[in-house]
């Protein structure tokens, strides 16, 4: 998904929840893809103004936001 500003937008549903990963450069999976754990599904958009790569990252269950800290994968 591409939004207004340009930087693509990646929305996985886990059941009941989804995970939205924002501001990618390039997307790796399609529509209707089946993903697993640590699989690349898109870049990270690097600012050529700045030289900063920030990924938004954020979790959704009912319409609300959630904590993501357990969603994170831990080294």
């Amino acid at each position: 998904m591409i939004p207004k500003n340009g930087n693509m937008v990646i929305m996985i549903q886990h059941g009941n929840y989804f995970t939205v990963y924002k501001n990618l450069s390039k997307i790796y999976v399609k529509k209707g893809d089946r993903v697993s754990t640590k699989q690349d599904i898109g870049e990270v958009l690097t600012s050529k103004a700045t030289n900063e790569t920030i990924l938004s990252f954020a979790v959704w269950k009912d319409g609300k936001t959630q904590d993501p800290s357990s969603w994170v994968y831990k080294l």
